[in-house]
């Protein structure tokens, strides 16, 4: 049976069940951040016992840049456009990426600033309000400029004296202003991760300090990405590292790595330019975790040392900054064991595509089996099945079949080199002459376990005993007719 066939039997429910997952998981950073734009843009436009006064009335289109200097720092923002859409960036390093709603509500300030009060037509001290500890300027297309002097807060903490250019008087303006214009870029620098369309998964990486790296990714080519889209709605994984070609199991992989990273953002940022990793422990991180989509979107996220007993310091791949996060959301991606949720079987193979199953036993003999695949009037897939000339009830040998293909890989035993000789082998041959045998060996490893691999690939695993001593005697039930009903 070919991997792409069958790799379909299980993508129907696990494209379901990843896609509502990430939506929620990673939609939700995008759903924040429109949410608080949404709060501050009605928190200036709610009925207002004071009168507004325009300190600033220009446009967003004529803002070229602003600067936002205290006694302590300065750095100017910059307007980008693109295709009529104005994407604010930082000038001192344009790799800074900003988070854009909001830089858009703090230079909103700059082009169009309202004061609720007036408090005095003129100042003759304006020290005395801390005009001065700000100065934002704005450079405007048409030539133009506003300079905006920001002071204290006032005694009640809702509003902040202010001052602008060309007009004697001393003003307030509320606290939502204020605080947007006070802030330093770097409460400003991008911290969440984009949305990833889950059904549409192409990468996913982790890797723990001391512990195997693993690694799966879409192994089709376009055209097969392009018509299982179409088709399911979505595509799958497969392992690279440390087990390659076994299948994510989706279900499972939500399970038990990503309850706890739901709703994932960093904290607060304590380094915008590190000068040594080392400090924070992200030289040699204890956790990378990569997720990559069809779409282009993607994230790279490193975690280092602990920062307290709750939060641990973390970076994006992309980017300088250092933030801390709370160590719950990275819970559920350390001690990961990928039996939980890898495809586990040995040989899943489709009875439609197999011609026939040899199977060779030490002890117990050997087996020829020929399936006769044939179509009904009515077009549906039957099978004749025969054993050793014998002919086999279809629905007794279904349950059979199915014993077969359901032994599974209970654990990683490493590779292994010199187990001899294999006690039992089963050979399935496709219908699809272009198709190679699948090989199954089976070796002998301990009282409790065989070790097997599916050839070429080298013992890695082990199977219990019992299971595949059950389909002997599944088997033997199965030619003295007991299986028939």
């Amino acid at each position: 049976m070919s991997k792409t066939t069958k790799q379909l039997i299980t993508l129907g429910v696990a494209v379901i069940l990843l896609g509502g997952l990430v939506a929620v998981y990673f939609g939700l950073e995008a759903r924040q951040a429109r949410e608080a734009a949404a709060a501050a843009e009605a928190a200036e436009t709610e009925e207002s016992p004071f009168q507004l006064m325009r300190l600033v009335d220009q446009s967003e289109a004529n803002l070229e840049r602003a600067t936002f200097t205290t006694d302590e720092y300065s750095f100017t923002i910059e307007a980008v456009e693109n295709d009529g859409r104005i994407t604010w960036v930082y000038t001192g390093n344009r790799d800074v990426e900003l988070e854009q709603p909001d830089a858009r509500n703090m230079m909103r300030d700059v082009f169009l600033l309202n004061a609720t009060d007036m408090v005095l037509e003129t100042v003759s001290d304006p020290a005395e309000y801390g005009i001065g500890r700000l100065v934002v300027t704005g450079y405007f297309r048409d030539g133009s400029q506003e300079v905006i002097r920001v002071g204290m807060m006032t005694p009640d903490h809702n509003r902040f004296y202010a001052m602008v250019d060309g007009d004697p008087a001393l003003y307030l303006i509320n606290a939502v202003s204020g605080n947007r214009l006070t802030q330093h870029v770097s409460e400003l620098v991008a911290r969440g991760i984009p949305f990833i369309e889950g059904v549409l998964l192409t990468r996913l990486y982790i890797r723990e300090r001391d512990r195997n790296t693993l690694e799966f990714v879409w192994d089709g080519t376009q055209e097969e990405m392009e018509n299982a889209i179409q088709q399911f709605g979505g595509i799958w994984l497969t392992m690279v590292t440390p087990f390659p070609g076994r299948d994510l199991t989706v279900s499972n992989f939500e399970r038990f790595a990503l309850e706890d990273f739901e709703g994932f953002r960093p904290g607060r940022l304590v380094d915008m330019f590190p000068d040594d990793l080392r400090q924070y422990g992200l030289d040699d991180p204890i956790l990378e975790f990569i997720m990559e989509d069809a779409t282009g979107a993607g994230f790279h996220l490193i975690f280092g040392a602990d920062h307290d007993d709750q939060n641990i310091y973390m970076m994006h791949g992309d980017r300088p900054h250092v933030f801390i996060v709370e160590k719950r959301f990275i819970r559920g991606l350390l001690g990961l064991n990928p039996f939980n949720f890898i495809e586990r079987f040995v040989a899943l193979m489709n009875i439609v595509q197999v011609e026939s199953i040899t199977i060779r036993s030490e002890d117990r003999g050997n087996h020829e089996i020929v399936i006769n695949n044939f179509q009904d009037d009515n077009e549906r897939d039957q099978i004749a099945p025969v054993i050793d000339g014998q002919e086999i009830q279809d629905a007794a040998f279904r349950r059979f079949y199915q014993t077969l293909i359901g032994i599974s890989y209970d654990h990683d035993i490493g590779v292994q080199e010199d187990l001899g000789p294999p006690v039992i082998t089963v050979i399935y041959y496709m219908l699809d002459e272009e198709e190679p045998p699948v090989v199954v060996e089976f070796f002998a490893y301990d009282p409790n376990f065989y070790a097997v691999r599916q050839y070429p690939h080298p013992p890695q695993f082990v199977t219990s005993r019992l299971a595949v001593e059950g389909l002997f005697g599944s088997l033997e039930s199965l030619l003295a007719g007991e299986l028939d009903r």
